[in-house]
């Protein structure tokens, strides 16, 4: 995995010359929930704040990508519950001039906390979507939904039970 991120990082930064390199800063809040068959169970909210290294390319006036690197800080019952994130983000203009884009993508991300793996999984991925605005050619505001596709049960679990986690976040960008 690690391979692939860095050939692809390389790739983008080689071949596209109009490409946008920024940081970005965000706030955003997140609940695990625990399931089997019908039943289920919700732990706390956890909120924290972000910062990353954003990689913008353009595709269209239409269409731009964002990629990147993240990491998240936060606590969770008095441990630190920090992390770190490779996202993928498809930025679609609805009218090219006025900056408004609704967004969407993937991501992989992993916590940075000492987990036993067999109750639970280091990394899991997600999907999410949202509305962004851009302010001017440097800024950005975003606001995002994302939901885990993927199961972070470790193997003592049977396979019905499901961990999952869903968020909310806003952010500001700054490209240079």
């Amino acid at each position: 995995m690690k391979k692939l991120f860095l050939l692809f990082t390389l790739f983008l930064f080689t071949f596209n010359s109009y490409s946008q390199l920024g940081i970005s800063l965000g706030y955003g809040s997140s609940k695990a929930k625990i399931s089997e068959g019908s039943a289920s169970i919700s732990g706390d909210a956890v909120s924290g704040l972000s910062l990353g290294l954003i990689y913008g390319i353009p595709i269209s006036d239409a269409i731009k990508l964002e990629t990147g690197l993240s990491f998240g800080f936060a606590k969770a019952d008095g441990e630190s519950s920090n992390s770190w994130g490779i996202p993928l983000t498809a930025k679609f203009y609805t009218n090219g001039s006025d900056g408004f884009h609704i967004r969407g993508g993937v991501g992989y991300s992993a916590t940075m906390a000492d987990v036993d793996t067999d109750i639970i999984k280091k990394g899991a991925f997600s999907a999410g979507f949202g509305l962004g605005y851009d302010i001017s050619e440097n800024f950005a505001l975003t606001a995002t939904y994302s939901s885990q596709i993927s199961n972070s049960a470790g193997s003592y679990w049977n396979d019905d039970v499901k961990i999952k986690g869903s968020g909310f976040g806003v952010g500001l960008q700054y490209f240079f």
